[in-house]
């Protein structure tokens, strides 16, 4: 019985939403239209085959796109609440610290995650293959982050480090589990921007470190080489970098809204020339961050390789209940 379930997994932070079924579908969709009215629809008409990333199913019901160039989409309900419901009871018996798998430690991110074994998810992943386009194996399994009550994943990139044939996650399609009414919005951080730079001290800029993605800072110095210091968002600074690598940036923020996908694609196709071009075949535009939870806050991520997944293959297994 699922409601039995989750009343014996309140004291594992499982927090079902105190609202009847009626009243939570209506707030649901009440924050899906103010979102989506917060940004221009793109025609899908405009979306095509670039060559250079996964080029995903744009009849697939529901698909709206928030961003272009980078493509960035959303589907609205594309998990019921039940389903979400199951994942985040699933996840809660196995959950584990985030910061055990993340280079820089709880500083950077201090979530709790679990990934879910294959054979419990299958029905679930047919469904995304039909809106990705690939097969079953291309996708890693299930995860699902709970972020509680001040935790956060700092700005940071879905492309992985030690991958062969200049494959990596080419997809990331990520589901909210639960509604937040406040915090814990995923903001993406370093979106191409029109604006021209001044070159001045206290400056917005997107810089790229280290090969890695533009990561969001500012001005500190400004050198009579021509280079400039950066101190980031994030408090990393590099020095004397030159101004080719900076630009101007704009960001984009999405509410969690229960059952709502996002999806977009943080590196490259191997086919591409632009998989050799950067570190870990990433798209520098794609630079995102779990800001910091209020609400506590649960969302289930998917990746997706070009061809069968090189990580992540398998899950723990959980309560036996098939999605």
């Amino acid at each position: 019985n699922v409601d039995d379930d989750i009343s014996c997994l309140s004291a594992r932070n499982f927090k079902r939403p105190k609202l009847s079924d009626d009243t939570f579908d209506a707030e649901r969709a009440c924050q899906k239209v103010d979102f989506l009215e917060q940004n221009e629809e793109i025609p899908l008409c405009q979306y095509l085959p670039d060559g250079h990333h996964l080029f995903v199913n744009s009849e697939y019901l529901g698909l709206r796109a928030v961003h272009r160039d980078p493509w960035i989409f959303v589907v609205p309900n594309l998990l019921s609440q039940q389903e979400c419901e199951q994942l985040m009871i699933k996840a809660s018996l196995q959950m584990k610290s985030s910061a055990q798998d993340a280079s820089r430690g709880a500083m950077h991110r201090n979530s709790s995650d679990c990934r879910i074994a294959r054979q419990e998810t299958l029905r679930l992943q047919s469904r995304y293959c039909e809106l990705l386009n690939v097969p079953l194996e291309n996708l890693e399994a299930v995860k699902v982050t709970r972020y509680d009550r001040g935790e956060f994943f700092r700005n940071h990139v879905d492309p992985i480090a030690d991958t062969s044939n200049f494959e990596n996650r080419v997809a990331t399609l990520f589901v909210y589990l639960n509604t937040c009414e406040i915090g814990g919005e995923t903001r993406f951080l370093s979106l191409p921007s029109l604006r021209k730079l001044e070159y001045r001290v206290g400056e917005k800029v997107c810089c790229l470190l280290d090969g890695e993605g533009d990561y969001p800072g500012v001005i500190d110095a400004l050198h009579t080489d021509g280079t400039v210091d950066v101190s980031f968002d994030d408090g990393d600074v590099q020095l004397a970098t030159p101004r080719s690598e900076l630009r101007a940036y704009e960001t984009l923020s999405i509410k969690p809204v229960q059952g709502m996908g996002v999806l977009f694609f943080p590196a490259f196709l191997p086919s591409s020339p632009m998989s050799r071009a950067f570190t870990k075949q990433l798209d520098r535009y794609l630079v995102h961050e779990g800001c910091p939870a209020v609400d506590q806050k649960f969302i289930h991520q998917q990746w997706v390789w070009p061809h069968r997944a090189q990580s992540h293959s398998e899950g723990r297994t959980t309560n036996g209940f098939f999605l």
